[in-house]
């Protein structure tokens, strides 16, 4: 526990917001956001603990908190939904049993089951980094290839901070660091595309992936499959991904 401690680190944004709330006297809204954040976050830790991954950092914003864990792209899908999903399910949970076991006032009560709510819609949008774009993401490598689920993830996300901002230009709410934060991560992920793809191609000849469905004829290896074995059709013969994967990684190749 006391090295899941050490690797928490909080932005100095969140400083920033939880003085300005101490000063202009929201000192309980400030401890019910950062409770619910923390709870949040636990939930992702924990279920990555039972998942055999490696927590490497996790870092707390205002809007929420970030948990990045060292495991492989080629991972279980089954595995990173529980992980992406359970800091939904932990922190509903959590707060359900905390407002049933503590009798706060009405005013506490209101307010506990507003950001909660808050912050668990937020969650669900389908906008990198949050859980919502990890969970359409890991929906859409169930039916399509890895590179077609990860562009179609960029532009739903792309779509859906857009939405975010007309919404709250329109009610005028001062959102507009996290929107900031949203873009930034969201043009991150695209920017590192390339490298993410060659990574995700490198570990399917590096390691020892347990593949449960076979494709034969795939054409391109823009069509790989999370957790699929591929075979290439050239001519009247057939080769594995992995010949073709070292073939693209050639220093004699050029493509």
């Amino acid at each position: 526990m006391k090295t899941i401690l050490n690797k928490i680190n909080i932005n100095s944004f969140t400083y920033y917001f939880l003085i300005t709330c101490f000063l202009c006297g929201f000192i309980k809204n400030a401890i019910i956001l950062f409770m619910i954040v923390i709870i949040h976050e636990l939930g992702h830790i924990i279920m990555a603990i039972i998942c055999n991954y490696k927590i490497e950092k996790v870092t707390i914003y205002p809007f929420g908190g970030i948990t990045t864990i060292n495991k492989l792209i080629n991972s279980n899908l089954n595995k990173d939904f529980l992980v992406a999903i359970s800091g939904i399910i932990f922190q509903n949970l959590i707060i359900y049993l905390i407002l049933k076991l503590f009798n706060f006032t009405v005013n506490t009560t209101e307010l506990i089951k507003h950001y909660n709510h808050t912050i668990t819609i937020f969650n669900v949008l389908p906008v990198i980094p949050l859980d919502g774009s990890k969970m359409l993401e890991n929906i859409l490598n169930r039916f399509l290839s890895f590179k077609l689920s990860n562009y179609l993830t960029i532009i739903l996300s792309i779509v859906f901070i857009f939405i975010f901002f007309l919404y709250n230009n329109i009610y005028s709410l001062n959102n507009y660091l996290i929107i900031c934060i949203l873009i930034f991560y969201t043009f991150k992920y695209f920017k590192d595309f390339k490298y993410i793809f060659n990574k995700f191609l490198l570990e399917r000849i590096i390691y020892n992936l347990p593949y449960k469905k076979i494709n034969n004829n795939t054409r391109n290896l823009n069509e790989l499959k999370i957790n699929n074995k591929h075979y290439f059709k050239l001519g009247s013969k057939y080769i594995s991904e992995n010949e073709k994967i070292r073939k693209r990684f050639d220093k004699n190749t050029y493509f």
